[in-house]
């Protein structure tokens, strides 16, 4: 059930990484979005596929992306999943003809859609387009000259 219906953002796992490792613009944005955001939602799952992304993409350290990842993991309500939702997103994907780790978007855009969050927050926003969410996801970007 949402806490804030309409007023919660969710936050998927690339923001997260933003936050926790990117020293650029994009990271600082990150960290500032998610600072402001009063109700930000993201899913258990998304601190380990941070802390995945952390440790064998960027090479850091695992206890250095571990303090790295529950540095911003207390600004965030937390949605859970059950096995009825893995079923919905499966479901949805193969209605969609996609493949392999499109099931982390649809799980994602699930527990958006779960807590009643009003946007999605992400860095790809055409990861979500065949799903045709009924929620407005935003791409996070640098400002503009």
């Amino acid at each position: 059930m949402p806490i804030c219906c309409g007023m919660s953002e969710y936050f998927d796992t690339p923001i997260l990484v933003f936050a926790a490792a990117n020293a650029t613009e994009l990271g600082a944005r990150a960290r500032a979005l998610i600072a402001e955001t009063k109700d930000a939602v993201t899913t258990p799952h998304a601190l380990a596929e941070c802390f995945n992304a952390l440790t064998y993409r960027l090479n850091i350290p695992p206890g250095a992306a571990q303090k790295m990842v529950l540095q911003h993991a207390d600004r965030f309500r937390f949605q859970s999943l059950d096995a009825m939702d893995y079923r919905l997103a499966m479901a949805e994907v193969v209605s969609n003809g996609q493949t392999g780790d499109k099931i982390y978007d649809a799980l994602h855009l699930r527990a958006a859609m779960k807590c009643g969050a009003s946007k999605l927050h992400t860095s790809n926003k055409r990861d979500f387009s065949p799903f045709h969410p009924t929620i407005e996801i935003v791409r996070i970007a640098v400002s503009q000259p």
